[in-house]
């Protein structure tokens, strides 16, 4: 199973990027920019990758915005073949993280696409300041 990820710009790259530093040997994840050079140039790149892609097997495509370009034109390829293609808008890191992994061992692209959902859900999250008065250690873990 290979995990595509498009972006405006080099969003995707810089996730690649840091997802590489963090797990090595995954080599079933590839990047694809919305460019300078237009959406015509994206999706003419896009249809070739997915059909390299889709050869090997099923595909998820993790987009950075649901309804941007990138987003939009993997749609189009999701809808020529469902069967195979998965998509999720709303790109981030622990989503990489997760599906990255979880794609080393597995083909169950269902099952991978939900754990992309509920990692890039969940890896969102606020952080409050601590109260003042707040009596904790102050060598106590970040985490």
């Amino acid at each position: 199973m290979n995990i595509l990820l498009v972006s405006h710009g080099k969003l995707c790259e810089g996730v690649l990027d840091a997802f590489s530093m963090l797990v090595s040997g995954c080599t079933n994840i590839s990047s694809l920019s919305l460019t300078e050079s237009g959406v015509e140039d994206f999706r003419g790149r896009l249809e070739a990758k997915v059909a390299e892609l889709t050869a090997k097997g099923d595909l998820l495509i993790l987009a950075d915005l649901k309804g941007g370009t990138p987003y939009n034109e993997a749609y189009v390829c999701l809808l020529k073949n469902p069967e195979h293609i998965r998509l999720a808008g709303g790109l981030n890191l622990p989503m990489v993280l997760e599906a990255g992994i979880a794609a080393m061992d597995s083909d169950d692209l269902d099952a991978i696409y939900k754990t992309a959902l509920e990692a890039g859900s969940f890896g969102v999250q606020g952080t409050d300041v601590p109260a003042e008065d707040d009596s904790s250690d102050e060598d106590d873990d970040l985490f």
